[in-house]
């Protein structure tokens, strides 16, 4: 199938304002994804529906969790990534009925998993996290998840995101450093780092460029498509820029993503066609997509095939399909295939994704419904990044009826937060709406 012949559109994935950070296909049939309301979902049909598997609960701590990423070593085993350091890690072994929590973890593993890698049946890697605050390390399962080693990784990067192996021992993580003490993600410039042991040793293949970057920038996700073909996303609040590399990551070429900020997700076709997506401004509300046809040296505006993007997978070599995590999961298919998933009603409703964020310039309203008989309300926020703010509710035996509580832009040590993106979580007996809104 041409490349060219392949267009993008919705599926019929859930659309409740929230986000969708990951998607993973075996096949062009069956898939997962993991989004901001704290499910994982299965599709069997190409994406055309969707079913939630799995619903995070609230923990014994009263905190909930927030998904970031999932990877599979086969179709009945494999895990999701959390940001809550309460609890990290998901397995499954029944091919998704159950999910269980991972228990003994090593003490240096990154107190959030944003990224994850299955390279077979026996090798797992993790990555994280994304707040310089907490540190930076790499987890390591040689056993198939059952047992776990970790690599303390404050030596190489202050915050990591995304990893991925080509082999057993060969394989890359993105982030970001800073040499000061107590870094923000002010203060970081971007890491590509790499080992062929396994994790024992790394290597930066960034650090005789470090000067050709600013700080407040990072490696987000990385892509290779081949052994000597990769690309990564630096993430930074008010420019984009991805780097590629054509000798196996040896060297690696910066280009500017024109009209486009706070990138994350990036997928490319081949050397010369590609996207990428994310927040698209300082303020995180746009969502851009941009494309690129000539490698990255120039780009066009691509919101049409979604937005908020933050991750692509592709299959085939040349690619015959594609799904993309953002606003909604996107399919990247032949038009008769695009236009069927399309048609339905809940695909149609997937269109209203290209609505712009709700912002608030005072205090923030928030409204959710509460069914008689509730056993229990919670109400949370996270900023974009997954980390949790405040909660605003935890009520044993809930009063029924719609609920409206506001948020006065304060956290749980009573600070007033920055302006920016924002998540809430409303759940109710299991069951969660999740929304994303804006600060100005």
């Amino acid at each position: 199938m041409a490349e060219a012949a392949l267009k993008w559109s919705p599926t019929g994935a859930p659309l409740v304002s929230q986000r969708y950070d990951d998607v993973w296909f075996f096949n062009p049939s069956v898939g997962w994804a993991v989004n901001s309301a704290g499910h994982v979902l299965k599709t069997t049909n190409g994406g055309t529906t969707w079913d939630i598997k799995f619903r995070t609960p609230i923990l014994p701590t009263g905190r909930p969790v927030y998904l970031r990423c999932i990877t599979w070593a086969d179709e009945r085993v494999g895990w999701v990534g959390t940001l809550t350091s309460d609890l990290r890690l998901y397995q499954t072994t029944d091919g998704g009925e159950h999910w269980n929590p991972v228990a003994g973890l090593p003490t240096a593993a990154p107190q959030k998993v944003c990224g994850l890698y299955a390279v077979d049946q026996s090798m797992i890697y993790g990555s994280g996290t994304n707040d310089p605050s907490d540190g930076a390390a790499v987890i390591k399962s040689s056993d198939g998840g059952n047992s776990w080693t970790a690599f303390d990784m404050s030596t190489h990067a202050s915050n990591l995101i995304d990893i991925y192996f080509q082999s057993r021992e060969r394989g890359w993580v993105v982030g970001g450093f800073s040499e000061k003490p107590q870094p923000t993600y002010d203060d970081v410039k971007p890491v590509i780092l790499f080992t062929e042991d396994g994790g024992n040793t790394w290597v930066d293949r960034l650090k005789d460029m470090r000067s050709e970057f600013v700080e407040g920038t990072w490696g987000w996700k990385i892509q290779f498509l081949d052994d000597q073909l990769g690309f990564v996303s630096l993430e930074n609040m008010t420019e984009a820029f991805i780097l590629k590399t054509v000798d196996g990551g040896k060297n690696w070429s910066k280009f500017s993503v024109s009209g486009n900020a706070n990138i994350e997700g990036i997928g490319f076709l081949n050397a010369s066609n590609g996207w990428v997506g994310g927040w698209g401004d300082e303020d995180f509300a746009s969502g851009k997509s941009s494309v690129t046809n000539d490698g990255g040296q120039s780009w066009q505006n691509a919101d049409v095939i979604g937005r908020f993007i933050n991750r692509f997978r592709f299959f085939g070599n040349p690619v015959s399909l594609g799904y993309a995590a953002g606003r909604s999961i996107y399919k990247f298919a032949p038009p008769a295939q695009t236009e069927s998933v399309a048609s339905t009603a809940v695909a149609a409703a997937a269109r209203a994704e290209t609505e712009t964020t709700q912002s608030y310039n005072g205090q923030v309203p928030i409204k959710f419904q509460v069914p008689a008989g509730s056993q229990r309300a919670t109400l949370h926020i996270w900023n974009r990044f997954g980390k949790e703010m405040r909660t605003l509710v935890d009520d044993k035996k809930p009063e029924a009826g719609l609920r409206e509580i506001i948020w006065d832009r304060k956290d749980d040590q009573g600070q007033t937060v920055r302006r920016g993106v924002y998540i809430y979580r409303a759940t109710v007996d299991g069951n969660a709406e999740s929304r994303i809104f804006a600060l100005r």
